[in-house]
C-alpha cells in the first residue's frame, strides 16, 4: 500500500513541476511575442495562481501530500478490517440461507417423486 502512496506522490510532483514549466515556457513565449503588453499577462497569471494555491482545494491537496503513509494505511487498515469481518459474516449468513433454500427444494422434489 506505502508503495502506491508514494508512486502516487512522486506522479503529483512530476506533475505539478511539468504544470509550472509548461507556464513558465508559455509566458516566456508570450513575452517575447507581446512585448511590454506581456506584463498585463504576468500579473493576471500571477494573480490565478496566488487564487489557485490558497484555495481550500490546494490546502487539502497539499495537506494529502503532508501526511505519513504509516497513518493513512492504519487508518485504513482498521475500517476496512471492521468493514470486511462484516461482510464475512454476511456471506456466511447467505450461504447458510441458500444451502436451508436447497435442502428445502430437495426435500420437496423428493416428496413430490414418490407414488
Amino acid at each position: 500500500m506505502s508503495e502506491q502512496k508514494d508512486d502516487w506522490r512522486g506522479m503529483a510532483f512530476l506533475g505539478i513541476g511539468l504544470a509550472g514549466i509548461g507556464l513558465g515556457g508559455g509566458l516566456a513565449a508570450a513575452s517575447g511575442t507581446m512585448g511590454n503588453a506581456a506584463i498585463a499577462v504576468w500579473g493576471i497569471v500571477f494573480v490565478m495562481v496566488t487564487a489557485i494555491v490558497r484555495s481550500p482545494v490546494a490546502k487539502a491537496f497539499a495537506e494529502k501530500l503532508r501526511e505519513s503513509p504509516s497513518e493513512t494505511t492504519g487508518e485504513l487498515a482498521e475500517g476496512m478490517y471492521g468493514e470486511l469481518d462484516e461482510l464475512r459474516a454476511r456471506v456466511l449468513e447467505l450461504e447458510e440461507r441458500q444451502d436451508f433454500a436447497e435442502r428445502l427444494l430437495a426435500a420437496r422434489d423428493g416428496s413430490n417423486d414418490a407414488p
